[in-house]
């Protein structure tokens, strides 16, 4: 099998597990498993929350391979696709070729039409939340309204806001937008409506993923993604803090 190309596709399997909310080990196990399988030997792979490094040898010459994540999400069926093919080149059911056209194929899938699909579930999961919480009917509308735009926010690409400074937007706007519907008597719990509508920000990926990772040894990874967790809950609990500090404050008092 041609050296190249396995690397190719082992680094290429990897950078999109990383990117998709994938664990460490499971990222480093697809590397080897796919090295392998291809004839390289002495594998040596890095995985970190922000990029991989692989070191392989083929007969001869020895291949280095390096990805940069630049930007995660979370999206479990990618997870689940790559890692099928993974498994079925391992077992020898894929060929090469076969799998890293597959692979590039994922890479290449526009993503645009996912964006419904997760407006959708945004405001289904925070509506639910509402009223698990002890929201009302009236409490409905607001939180759906309210992840729209939280969920328009995070995925305004175009406006190159840093990947922490999105979800303290979030958090200010979600604050906002309840503030005025509770004031206009649209909605009843301003706390129900504020959490409901954050609540599929909340990291609880990146902190389980943190938790497999010191429990698996990966010491640098879990720092790094426990480290994110914290960053991005602490965005979210302050553009909260301020934008109902700011409501009460300024906003009330022009509207009212």
């Amino acid at each position: 099998m041609s050296g190249p190309e396995a690397i190719e596709f082992a680094g290429l399997a990897g950078e999109m597990l990383l990117k998709n909310g994938a664990e460490t080990s499971r990222v480093e196990d697809t590397i080897r498993r796919i090295c392998t399988r291809a004839g390289l030997t002495e594998t040596e792979v890095l995985v970190f929350p922000t990029g991989i490094i692989i070191n392989a040898k083929n007969g001869d010459t020895r291949l280095t391979k390096a990805k940069r994540i630049h930007a995660r999400d979370i999206n479990l069926a990618v997870v689940s696709e790559v890692n099928d093919i993974s498994r079925k080149f391992s077992g020898g059911k894929v060929s090469l070729a076969e799998g890293l056209s597959k692979i590039r194929s994922i890479e290449a899938e526009p993503k645009d039409y996912r964006f419904p699909l997760v407006l959708t579930a945004g405001a289904l999961a925070s509506g639910s939340a509402t009223f698990l919480l002890g929201g009302s009917a009236a409490d409905l509308l607001p939180a759906i309204i309210a992840t729209a735009v939280v969920r328009i926010l995070t995925g305004a690409t175009a406006f190159n806001l840093a990947y922490v400074f999105q979800h303290y937007m979030a958090g200010l706007f979600a604050g906002l937008i309840a503030s005025l519907f509770v004031d206009f008597s649209f909605g009843q719990h301003l706390d129900k409506i504020i959490v409901g509508a954050l609540l599929p920000l909340v990291p609880g990926v990146a902190l389980t993923n943190a938790v497999r990772d010191f429990i698996s040894g990966d010491l640098l990874s879990g720092t790094l993604r426990l480290v994110e967790a914290l960053l991005v809950a602490a965005a979210l609990a302050g553009g909260v803090g301020f934008s109902l500090a700011l409501y009460g404050s300024y906003i009330r008092k022009l509207l009212f």
